[in-house]
């Protein structure tokens, strides 16, 4: 059951990246160029990392397949510039490569390579957070029940196998609230402002 679900896990997350990678050539995405280049990175130093632990899913495989499709489209069509954050989180990846050398532990490299994949993600959680427009609605969807899938599908409960899932499970479900949850709340705000207003 959990081998299935790690699978349709890989599936949905490459499926997840069909609608976005529409909106962006439609020009209705703009993707943060910066985030989606340390995902690219960092999610390839991660697979690297689970493959010499023999902890690779269906996931991760998906997540770097699509994260360098949408990373090289997003140096033509996504937000521009760098950022010191953005600069720390490449720093990061390199940091989480040193580790892996240094310790001869791939864990080293998966879970700091994973801790700089969340904090890459803030150039995007505040993009999506002033404009949620920005981002594709659908395809985060997918990417969240995808996650979903590899949380329930993680065989075993350790550094290596767990990190990752949680780790994606966590942007995503961020991702949702933006998208979704936050703007409804906003505009139940406003309407009881106005409501309060008239009735003045």
């Amino acid at each position: 059951m959990k081998e299935t679900l790690s699978i349709l896990a890989g599936l949905l997350f490459v499926a997840a990246f069909v609608p976005y990678i529409r909106a962006i050539l439609r020009k209705e995405t703009k993707p943060a160029k910066a985030s989606w280049l340390i995902w690219a990175s960092l999610d390839t130093i991660t697979l690297a990392g689970m493959f010499f632990k023999d902890t690779v899913n269906g996931q991760i495989l998906g997540a770097v397949l699509g994260a360098w499709v949408v990373a090289v489209l997003a140096l033509k069509y996504g937000t521009p510039g760098w950022t010191k954050l953005d600069k720390f989180c490449l720093g990061g990846a390199v940091l989480g490569i040193v580790l892996w050398q240094v310790f001869s532990d791939p864990v080293f490299g998966i879970v700091t390579s994973l801790s700089v994949v969340f904090l890459g993600s803030i150039p995007t959680f505040t993009s999506a957070w002033k404009d949620p427009s920005r981002e594709n609605k659908l395809a985060w969807t997918i990417f969240w029940i995808s996650c979903v899938c590899a949380v329930i599908a993680i065989p075993h409960w350790t550094l290596a196998d767990a990190t990752q899932p949680i780790t994606f499970f966590a942007i995503e479900t961020i991702m949702m609230y933006i998208l979704f949850i936050r703007p409804r709340s906003l505009a139940n705000s406003k309407a009881t402002t106005e409501v309060r207003n008239i009735a003045s």
